[in-house]
């Protein structure tokens, strides 16, 4: 279960893509929002579910396009398996998408943020979350005077 996912894949039509009011001289930008997603593994398991896939596959679209963009993937316990969860995400997009490991980055969280995040996610303990920050992108060069 997805707490945002994408409606569209088109890149003419993504909904992410959005101008800003300011260009800098012959220059045009294009800004893509924080994106954040949430996939739940079942008990005690790393297995990717049909439904988890279409999410990552959607992440998998946008740093594949958008070469500008990385990834974030955490969890909040630090056992075992949270690792073997953290590296089945990190690996399927990887692999199917060829996506630098530079790309994706994965963390998990201090006891304290923990603590914090507990009150606000009943399934604290299968959560995955999936964080591709703020990208402003220059899509006009001026050097070689195209886009």
């Amino acid at each position: 279960m997805a707490i945002h996912s994408f409606s569209q894949t088109n890149p003419i039509s993504h909904p992410l893509v959005t101008e800003l009011n300011y260009y800098p001289e012959q220059g045009m930008l294009v800004a893509f929002p924080t994106h954040y997603d949430v996939i739940y593994f079942e008990n005690n398991s790393s297995q990717l579910t049909i439904t988890m896939k279409t999410i990552l596959n959607n992440i998998g679209y946008l740093l594949d396009t958008y070469k500008e963009t990385y990834l974030v993937i955490t969890l909040h316990t630090s056992d075992d398996l949270a690792y073997d969860r953290l590296y089945s995400v990190a690996d399927y997009i990887a692999m199917q998408f060829k996506i630098e490991q530079e790309r994706i980055q994965i963390m998990l969280t201090s006891q304290e943020e923990t603590k914090h995040y507990k009150h606000y996610e009943k399934n604290w303990k299968n959560s995955t979350e999936l964080i591709m920050p703020k990208t402003i992108i220059v899509t006009y060069d001026p050097e070689l005077g195209m886009y």
